[in-house]
């Protein structure tokens, strides 16, 4: 771990994102980010993730700043601590990724995890194809009659049969690492939460904008009539260029 500044992080709540289909997580973890002006406060230097260095995509940023392949980022008020990955997870690497990062939330001692990613749209069952298009999955209790919310569905076998194992019991399709690290720290009895949204091509900003609506009707960290997005999506959805980020 190389910092820029170490703080004591007891407690605090660890929210990132799953690099997934549509980029959905990342950018709703940007969007984030931008809307609290969170200040950049970690570099973590895991050779499982491919090394990315860019300028600071954020617009409350000096823009001498540099971003990296997964860096940390702290409010300081809410006790939110937030990891933006920037790079792919290094073939191969994924499980020394998930025991990173389990350990990164023992050292600190934090409250929980709360994962961001997509479901591949494509690949819903019958039942999924209409109606609400969020789920969520959780080793912690959640009022979810209150938050009008729903659990992932198991996996049913070929015989529409639900499947034992622990581990193969959910299925996030194209959800990254988010089955893996699910699975691992529900082993390591450790509080993890993952919200998604059933996503297709030309989805990803309105569901990563819901997502964030949906994280902020549960834990009411803030109140905000719009998320900011930051100028280096705006630039990569728009049609023209924003001038500004050059």
């Amino acid at each position: 771990m190389t910092g820029i500044e170490k703080k004591d992080w007891k407690g605090y709540t660890l929210v990132m994102p799953s690099i997934c289909h549509c980029h959905v997580g990342q950018l709703a973890v940007d969007i984030l980010i931008n809307t609290l002006h969170m200040k950049s406060v970690h570099i973590l230097d895991w050779t499982c993730v491919e090394p990315v260095i860019a300028y600071d995509p954020y617009e409350n940023a000096n823009r001498e700043n540099l971003a990296f392949g997964i860096e940390v980022y702290e409010e300081q008020n809410l006790k939110i601590l937030v990891i933006q990955q920037r790079g792919n997870i290094v073939s191969g690497k994924r499980q020394e990724f998930v025991d990173k990062l389990l350990a990164f939330f023992k050292n600190e001692q934090l409250k929980e995890i709360i994962i961001l990613t997509a479901f591949n749209a494509v690949e819903r069952n019958d039942n999924q194809l209409t109606g609400e298009q969020f789920r969520y999955l959780s080793t912690t209790k959640i009022n979810s009659n209150d938050l009008n919310w729903f659990e992932l569905e198991e996996r049913q076998d070929k015989h529409h049969h639900k499947i034992v194992r622990d581990r193969d019991r959910y299925y996030i399709a194209g959800g990254g690492i988010a089955n893996r690290l699910f699975y691992s720290a529900q082993q390591a009895q450790i509080p993890i939460t993952v919200l998604l949204m059933f996503t297709d091509i030309g989805q990803e900003v309105q569901h990563a904008n819901e997502l964030l609506v949906r994280l902020n009707q549960w834990k009411k960290w803030c109140q905000v009539e719009r998320w900011q997005m930051p100028e280096s999506q705006r630039a990569w959805i728009e049609t023209q260029t924003v001038p500004p980020i050059y």
